[in-house]
């Protein structure tokens, strides 16, 4: 038996990771009457896989969407966490490409109860702060579905995305205000983000024939364990990769680091405060980028990770910051992810109202990296509607008509209606 989305709340769900003072998402709370699994059952063998599988998924992604001479930023996670939500409910081949495409090693029924625990686990990693001068890094991860209002969803669907989400479904009216929707679901993004996620669906995308909104937003922000000095920072060359030099403000500092010198790479690792979150820098040697960059694979980062050892180094990166658009149809679809997108989607586990298809998936994200640390914010927005309908041709006026040999092409009758 299906459920029906009204008017009237089915149960009160919280979403995960709101912080307190935030607002919530527009619309009227309808959910599953589930409550959050706030102890998933997942193995640490499963844990293993599901961030090996979402780092070798943004590995793919990544050589997907650079650029030559461009700089690429986005966040693997975030994607994951908005395609598993829709990935609940695809089956047949659509989720056999889904799984494919999004490197999800696990069943479905291991892999959202993996996704939640995750999803906790870094909540959580904030707290281990382990330096009492410097606050303790923020990190926010959100989940919200929006669906229009007395649209049929499958229970499962719902239960899932209550469970191991912890997104109930906003009850809104695409058909009546969708551009007026939009609008509010870009709001709540950016009070998520802390204003650095700004118009993530653009205009256009949430439609009145939009079924289904999905947006994971994801903020963080860390103060580095071991600051770098900002009467250090100068100018400083940057080699280009095509042989040229930008001159960026450089910062500088001397301190324990760990470090692991690899064949043609330096790999550096840059804790921020309380040391549950770093940042791991890969420096491939003058010429050899393309190379290094080729051998990106969980299984290589995890080497690099087994191997570093603390080193007293002196130290000088660049300031940066870098924010922009991956575009992920496109993409998904050259990784196999097809059907989704297209006549050929099943999203059954949805709904069995209507055939539903992905009709847009955006990605923005955000970095700025100075001498006190790092601030990083990235959304995921998917909206589903109607499995497009073919061209519509009514021949309702005169035509010719003939019936012909296919092989000689030899016209056996010729003839016209003007009047049927």
């Amino acid at each position: 038996m299906t459920r029906w989305l009204s008017s009237t709340l089915a149960a009160a769900l919280l979403l995960a990771g709101c912080s307190q003072g935030l607002p919530e998402a527009p619309g009227e709370l309808i959910a599953s009457d589930k409550k959050r699994v706030e102890e998933p059952t997942a193995s640490t063998e499963d844990l293993a896989s599901l961030a090996s599988g979402n780092t070798d998924f943004g590995v793919a992604l990544y050589q997907q969407v650079k650029k030559p001479g461009e700089n690429v930023f986005f966040s693997p996670f975030s994607i994951s966490q908005a395609f598993a939500m829709v990935y609940a409910g695809a089956r047949g081949n659509t989720e056999q490409q889904m799984r494919q495409a999004l490197h999800f090693t696990l069943p479905q029924e291991r892999l959202h109860p993996a996704m939640n625990a995750l999803d906790l686990a870094l909540s959580g990693r904030a707290e281990q702060v382990g330096d009492q001068k410097q606050p303790p890094p923020e990190l926010r991860v959100v989940n919200a579905t929006w669906a229009q209002k007395g649209y049929t969803l499958e229970p499962a669907f719902l239960d899932v995305l209550a469970q191991h989400y912890g997104a109930g479904i906003r009850g809104v009216d695409f058909q009546r205000e969708p551009e007026s929707i939009r609008s509010q679901i870009n709001d709540w993004v950016e009070a998520h983000t802390n204003d650095r996620i700004q118009e993530l669906l653009p205009e256009g995308s949430v439609k009145s024939d939009t079924r289904l909104a999905l947006v994971n937003a994801l903020y963080f922000k860390g103060a580095w364990s071991s600051t770098f000095p900002t009467q250090l920072t100068q100018s400083g060359a940057f080699h280009l990769l095509g042989g040229e030099q930008q001159q960026v403000q450089m910062m500088h500092r001397s301190d324990s680091t760990p470090r692991k010198r690899g064949d043609g790479f330096n790999a550096l690792a840059l804790p921020y405060v309380g040391k549950a979150f770093r940042m791991l820098l890969i420096v491939p040697d003058a010429g050899r980028f393309e190379e290094i960059e080729g051998r990106l694979s969980a299984s290589f980062l995890d080497s690099v990770r087994a191997e570093m050892q603390s080193e007293y180094l002196a130290l000088g990166i660049p300031k940066f910051k870098l924010e922009g658009e991956v575009p992920l149809t496109g993409a998904l679809q050259t990784l196999g992810m097809v059907d989704a997108f297209g006549s050929e989607a099943d999203l059954s586990g949805i709904t069995t109202q209507e055939r539903l298809a992905i009709t847009s998936a955006r990605h923005k994200a955000f970095i700025s990296v100075d001498e006190t640390g790092t601030e990083a914010a990235a959304a995921t927005g998917i909206t589903i509607g109607p499995v497009s309908q073919p061209e519509s041709i009514i021949v309702n006026r005169p035509f010719l008509f003939l019936i012909e040999d296919v092989e000689t092409k030899t016209v056996l009758f010729l003839g016209r209606v003007v009047k049927p």
